[in-house]
């Protein structure tokens, strides 16, 4: 995901490179225009209509430029978004992980300490099957 928001981040930068570039060239263009119909000495329709169509043909290159411009940032932005919503899933499943991994050192912490209570218990039911018949025997006179 971040690769493709480098790529569509450098490709945003380079529509905007190319729209300054075809601002430029048109600008120029058009001052030249201007300067050749300046300098004639009489003006005919057909030298107008040529500098009308130039004039026409450097907006249509400028319209695609920012056509071209606004498609880039649209993916900029799709491209980011793309990126955040992959953040925030791999911070939610890594937050679960950790949750999980808290619960499964709980779960043995909580089966060790049963087993070890179990050890005990089983340990004083021992002494006390050993040593409770004593105890009766001496209480009763070892008439058992």
């Amino acid at each position: 995901m971040e690769a493709k928001r480098r790529i569509a981040a450098l490709s945003a930068e380079h529509a905007s490179r190319d729209l300054a570039i075809a601002e430029q060239h048109c600008a120029r263009i058009e001052a030249e225009l201007y300067r050749q119909l300046v300098s004639l000495d009489s003006l005919s329709v057909a030298e107008l209509d040529r500098c009308h169509l130039g004039i026409e043909r450097l907006a249509a290159e400028i319209t695609v430029r920012r056509q071209a411009l606004d498609d880039a940032r649209i993916a900029q932005g799709r491209a980011e978004t793309a990126m955040c919503e992959t953040r925030a899933h791999w911070a939610k499943c890594s937050a679960a992980t950790r949750k999980w991994e808290q619960i499964e050192a709980n779960v043995r912490r909580a089966a060790d300490a049963h087993s070890e209570i179990a050890a005990e218990i089983e340990a004083d039911d021992e002494i006390l099957l050993r040593y409770g018949r004593d105890l009766r025997a001496q209480v009763t006179g070892g008439s058992i």
